[in-house]
This record gives C-alpha cells, structure tokens and sequence, in this order.
C-alpha cells in the first residue's frame, strides 16, 4: 500500500511540474546519489568485515602461540622432573 501511495505522489508530482522546472532531471540524479550511497554503505560494511577478519585471524595466531608457550613450559618441567628423579637414583644407589 505504501509503494502504491508513493508512486502515486510521485506521479502526481512529475506530472505537475513544468517543463522548464527540469524536476525529471532531479529525480535521475537523486536516484543516482541514493545509489552511490547504499553502495558505499556496502562497501564499508565489507570493508570492516575483513578487517574483523583479520583480527579474529591474529587472536587465532596469538592463541596457538600462548599454548605452544605453555606446552613448551610444560614439557621443561616435566624434563627437570624426570633428570631430579634420576639424580635422586643415582644418590641413592651411592649411598
């Protein structure tokens, strides 16, 4: 109902003005602008999608890194576990 009503302004506009009044000619280029803005719009809003892209890429990288860290941490002190248990063996079989 709405677009009927709207085109019926509008024609009811176009109709009445006058050929001098060139309102045809600013209608074209009114519906250009709106055009170049929805596509800027658009264009932005993928723009920032990549972007968000990239950074939720760099918390991956950062998270891998952080558990590599950990996992290496991990592993030293497992190792200086083991190598306290065996210089414990070997004091005891000294002693």
């Amino acid at each position: 109902m709405k677009c009927v009503s709207l085109f019926l302004v509008l024609s009811l506009v176009v109709l009445m003005a006058e050929p001098g009044d060139a309102f045809i000619g600013h209608i074209f280029r009114g519906i250009f602008k709106v055009g170049k803005l929805i596509h800027g719009a658009i264009k932005r809003r993928f723009g920032d999608q990549q972007q968000q892209d990239l950074q939720d890429q760099q918390d991956l990288q950062d998270l891998q890194d952080l558990q590599d860290l950990e996992d290496q941490q991990q592993q030293q002190e497992q190792k200086e576990q083991m190598d306290r248990r065996f210089m414990n063996r070997e004091r005891a079989a000294f002693d």
